[in-house]
């Protein structure tokens, strides 16, 4: 799994006292909205239902709590407490009693199992779906508590947590666009995506040589690594002017989910020397002679008459 660790500040409404703080393992943060909202997503796909899900808490001022601190998963909103009435149920995961919080903790770990998350069901009338099959969904990790107010009554303020969430994606994203540049004895690749909706964290490519029947040999990888969504461009290098080659690419999204292989794109290195190459182009004959008609001199030959030409003034 990607070794990411992202925070998320849960704060209550404002004018309150209480809060609480927690830190997912594996998480990624981002800020959308014009106000700067803060999400935090751990995105897994089926390769993880086992994956213990690693959670850090930290609270401020809880000790007059009348209720225990609940972390719960729910399918819809979170609201201030685990629903008793949601269907599919909503999973609590952690309990903190309310003697505990009096008493003055205030911080904590635990985890608890991704396929704990009550997305994966099995209905009464048979529908449903469990973790490892094709599909894609959303579920939030909640968190909230209540505090006593004057009077002893526990209708004080409450302490509750903007959703975390937690993506099951189980879909590969579709395959990228390859775009290639001949270079000399290397091949620049261009890769953008196929669907602009697909969230990715990075593309990779592959090379192989390109049989005159059309086919491809053994793919190898490119030697790119995990080429940026932002910056999608790498070169192939060690390879042979003049030999055909096939470059492929690959989306890897956010849940570490791999596409199919982009549409092979045909690319062949070309020797490139400047001047020379268009002296070439021109009707020039490489080599000290002219041409195979007893013609005009070669470049290397006129080069080196003006370095002559240049000596003998400077001495004269």
């Amino acid at each position: 799994m990607r070794p990411f660790l992202a925070a998320l500040l849960l704060l209550p409404a404002v004018g309150s006292a209480q809060s609480i703080a927690l830190t997912v393992t594996g998480a990624t943060n981002s800020v959308s909205g014009s106000g700067g909202t803060v999400t935090s997503t751990l995105a897994l796909n089926g390769t993880a239902c086992a994956y213990q899900v690693g959670v850090a808490w930290t609270g401020t001022s809880l000790t007059t709590a009348c209720t225990p601190l609940y972390f719960w998963l729910t399918t819809t909103s979170c609201g201030t407490a685990p629903s008793t009435t949601n269907i599919p149920a909503d999973v609590t995961v952690q309990t903190i009693q309310v003697g505990d919080l009096t008493a003055g903790t205030s911080s904590g770990t635990f985890t608890f199992p991704f396929n704990s998350l009550p997305g994966f069901v099995s209905l009464p009338d048979g529908g449903g779906f469990s973790c490892g099959s094709v599909n894609d969904f959303t579920n939030f990790l909640c968190a909230g508590v209540t505090t006593a107010a004057t009077g002893g009554m526990c209708n004080g303020a409450t302490a509750t947590a903007p959703p975390v969430n937690m993506r099951y994606d189980n879909i590969p994203p579709i395959p990228p666009i390859v775009g290639i540049t001949p270079l000399d004895t290397k091949l620049g690749v261009n890769i953008s995506p196929g669907d602009p909706n697909d969230t990715l964290l990075y593309y990779t490519a592959q090379y192989a040589l390109a049989f005159p029947d059309g086919d491809a040999g053994t793919y190898f990888n490119s030697g790119c690594g995990q080429i940026s969504t932002t910056n999608s461009k790498c070169t192939i290098s060690n390879l042979v002017d003049g030999t055909d080659y096939y470059v492929v690419g690959y989306s890897v999204d956010e849940a570490s989910n791999v596409s199919v292989a982009s549409a092979p794109m045909p690319g062949t290195p070309v020797l490139t020397y400047g001047f020379y190459a268009n002296y070439l182009n021109d009707g020039g004959q490489p080599g000290g002679c002219g041409s195979a008609a007893g013609g005009a001199p070669s470049a290397l030959a006129f080069t080196t008459a003006l370095l002559l030409f240049a000596v003998a003034r400077r001495r004269g």
